[in-house]
């Protein structure tokens, strides 16, 4: 039989023949339909701020439903759930990666440097053809880092047999540690506009091109998590390393690819915001990875493995940067968004314990 072909069974007990299951939590009913609540708790929370909007400075001058805190927010929230779709992969199959906001900075850095060495942004070719070179090679140097990065953790992992929390955040450490030494803690600043003007700061339409490009990602990896065979064995590895083995998956080489896939997930994030920062800065996106994991955790996925979705992750770090936005409008202090990231974590930990209790009970 194909591994692919594999399902896990149910946790917990099953009913003897004639006896009748024990009814379902509706709490746990709810988190099988993750991705509808997470919808109508997004919508509850835009009427509410506009209704606040409104309210508070009329229509005329609306602020939180304003086309500039619209596009900043999605913006800042295009990066980080191209994270989150490789993060949604390791934690599926039973993994995670701290060190994927170093991974940013670096990949990043990397892309920004070889721009300001003075390669030409397109080569010249008989007949008068030019072709694109600096860019696009800047990009593939900054995925290529982050191909090396994911070698190193899934090493470490997957061969070795590190921890995965002590293996990423050694990595984190050593990482973010290269950056500022090499850098001296310094920007790379200047960078071309070819650079800014076709990625970061381009749209398409009216769509900033990181949006478009978090679009596509998202729709071609959710079918894929969904529907692609190979992609059904990560459930298999997250739910049950040991029976996985048994039933012949190739465990070791499932988690070299969703740490490479992850790592390079990160690099191209650190790309693109350095396109639309304009700069590499070193010692930026130290709290990536948190929000990330926290957008996957409350988005459906299971820090234990064997559960999770792409769009549920996506909507989850979406609602993490609402709620942010909304403490900003507020005028609450942005010193406590730490503070809220950190207990949406825990409680959605505590959430997803709970509702593994229940379904075992029933």
């Amino acid at each position: 039989m194909d591994p692919a072909e594999i399902t896990t069974m149910p946790t917990g007990a099953r009913p003897s023949f004639g006896q009748r299951p024990a009814p379902t939590h509706w709490l746990v009913r709810v988190v099988r339909v993750r991705e509808s609540f997470l919808i109508a708790m997004l919508v509850v929370i835009t009427l509410a701020m506009a209704g606040w909007d409104i309210y508070s400075h009329g229509v005329n001058d609306l602020r939180f439903l304003s086309s500039t805190n619209l596009q900043a927010v999605l913006l800042g929230f295009a990066m980080e759930a191209i994270v989150v779709i490789g993060m949604t992969m390791l934690l599926v199959s039973g993994g995670f990666d701290l060190s994927v906001g170093a991974n940013m900075a670096f990949s990043g850095m990397v892309a920004a440097q070889l721009l300001r060495f003075g390669l030409p942004l397109t080569i010249e070719l008989p007949l008068g053809i030019a072709i694109p070179f600096a860019v696009p090679l800047a990009i593939l140097a900054g995925l290529a880092v982050g191909v090396v990065i994911g070698l190193l953790n899934a090493g470490i992992i997957a061969k070795v047999g590190v921890n995965a929390l002590i293996a990423t955040l050694g990595t984190m450490t050593v990482v973010r540690g290269v950056a500022l030494t090499i850098w001296a803690g310094q920007p790379v600043l200047n960078l071309p506009a070819a650079f800014r003007d076709n990625i970061g700061q381009g749209v398409v339409g009216i769509i900033p091109v990181p949006a478009v490009i978090l679009i596509v990602l998202t729709i071609v990896f959710d079918i894929l998590m969904r529907r692609g065979r190979w992609f059904r064995q990560l459930y298999f590895v997250g739910g049950s390393e040991k029976a996985a083995r048994l039933s012949g998956i190739n465990v070791t080489r499932v988690r070299v690819i969703t740490y490479v896939a992850a790592a390079v997930m990160a690099a191209l994030a650190g790309v693109i915001s350095t396109s639309r920062l304009g700069a590499g800065y070193p010692n930026s996106y130290e709290p990536t990875a948190l929000r990330v994991i926290s957008g996957s955790v409350i988005g459906g996925c299971s820090l234990f493995g064997g559960e999770g979705t792409v769009i549920g992750s996506v909507l989850g770090l979406f609602f993490i940067y609402l709620l942010m936005n909304m403490m900003v409008m507020l005028g609450i202090s942005p010193y406590a968004q730490g503070i809220v990231q950190g207990v949406a974590l825990i409680l959605a930990v505590v959430f997803d314990i709970w509702t593994k209790r229940q379904a075992a009970r029933g």
